[in-house]
């Protein structure tokens, strides 16, 4: 039996990266990006004005002129024609490029016009405080210039970045590929959930609840259905599970006689890296690699069949899978632990660390956590109010309140 650290360090050692792809830039939320981005433009492409005004030279302002002849109006998207020498000016509008001889924009509020004045052949501009070269203007690259590097190689793209990369010319965006993930629950006892169940069977809760987690991480999850305790049938649902870069099951993975998924797996080509790991709830999660003809890998974790058991590993190593093959975190592929606060004091036994459910508390304090009442690895109704696991070491003496704890937020 391995530690949670070494069963990570084995999950992060023997998952690869996926291959690159290149995709088009409304497909793009979400994905990591295999490269690093840069610009090919400047931002802005020209000195601009920031406000509708009067483009002047600072000089003539500071010189106390008043009185200035309009040489032209300058919208955005089209270009000056003429060039502002002393006692000069041309209109502009936000967005519009400086013209030559300018340096600064005069507010149009400044001015004895108003918005809807047709262009006058001159125009009073009353200048208050101090005026300096520069002033409602933004020099040519002041945000970026070509070539800067805008986003770095591992970065996920978020809705906020489209308009970024759209400035910056990239239509197309080349990203890690996606895995896809089976799922597979297994075990005699397990009915469809719309199923009403007999005396001794119980219904799939597993399945749902891991294409969901699944279906969180990536676009592409196949429910592989019920695998019941028969060789033959789990031979071929794993074979079918093999296919994709990923497969999850659930069931079966521990030392009971109709626990078969080990046998079954080492016969597909599954080489096995471990089965079992020291953690509570969860101790029989099995990971193994198997290598297919076609020279691609799928990776397998078969996670205990108590669904608080399966989400524990779902959470904790097969996400350290998925970060790892789509690139999220190259160094430390491992899922994120925030820093907490223990609010009550908090009794765990046995010899095994501990990831119990628990929720942030409502109150000012956002570090505080609770554990909440859970009666074991079969207990969903627990996590109905759970945000997260809250990691507990070994300890013989209760957790006090106020102690720091790790969160692993959902």
């Amino acid at each position: 039996m391995i530690t949670v650290e070494e069963a990570f360090l084995a999950v992060e050692a023997n998952v690869e990266r996926l291959p690159d792809e290149t995709i088009g830039l409304d497909k793009a939320v979400g994905r990591i990006l295999a490269s690093d981005v840069h610009s090919d433009v400047d931002s802005p492409p020209h000195n601009k004005s920031v406000m509708d005004g009067f483009a002047v030279r600072a000089a003539d302002i500071a010189a106390g002129v008043t009185e200035f002849r309009v040489l032209e109006t300058i919208i955005a998207g089209g270009l000056p024609t003429a060039k502002v020498t002393p006692g000069t000016t041309s209109r502009i509008m936000t967005g519009a490029p400086l013209p030559a001889g300018s340096d600064s924009v005069v507010m149009i509020e400044m001015s004895n016009l108003g918005y809807t004045d047709p262009t006058p052949e001159k125009v009073t501009l009353n200048v208050e405080g101090k005026f300096t070269a520069g002033k409602h203007q933004m020099a040519r690259a002041g945000n970026f210039a070509s070539e800067d590097l805008i986003f770095k190689a591992h970065h996920q793209i978020r809705p906020v970045d489209i308009g970024l990369l759209a400035e910056i010319g990239a239509s197309t965006v080349t990203v890690v590929a996606q895995p896809t993930i089976a799922v597979l629950p297994t075990g005699d006892e397990l009915v469809d959930c719309s199923q009403t169940p007999a005396a001794s069977q119980i219904r799939n809760s597993n399945g749902p609840m891991l294409c969901a987690i699944a279906n969180g991480w990536v676009p592409v999850v196949k429910d592989l259905g019920i695998g019941v305790d028969k060789r033959a049938d789990l031979e071929a649902k794993v074979r079918s599970g093999l296919t994709h870069d990923m497969l999850i099951l659930s069931g079966g993975v521990s030392a009971g006689t109709m626990d078969l998924v080990p046998e079954v797996l080492a016969s597909q080509g599954v080489k096995t890296i471990f089965h079992k790991v020291k953690v509570k709830p969860g101790k029989p999660i099995f990971f193994g690699v198997a290598d297919r003809d076609d020279g691609q890998r799928c990776y397998v974790f078969g996670l205990p069949g108590n669904p608080v058991s399966s989400l524990v590993g779902m959470h904790l190593f097969a996400s350290t899978a998925v970060r790892k093959m789509t690139g999220v975190a190259p160094n430390a592929a491992r899922p994120v632990r925030h820093g907490a606060i223990l609010s009550a004091p908090h009794q765990t036994r046995g010899d095994r660390p501990t990831y119990w459910p628990g929720r942030r508390c409502d109150c000012s304090d956002p570090r505080l956590v609770e554990a909440l009442r859970w009666n074991g690895s079969s207990d969903l109704l627990s996590l109905r109010d759970a945000e997260g696991l809250i990691y507990f070491p070994v300890s013989e003496s209760p957790h006090e309140a106020g102690a720091e704890v790790e969160f692993l937020p959902f």
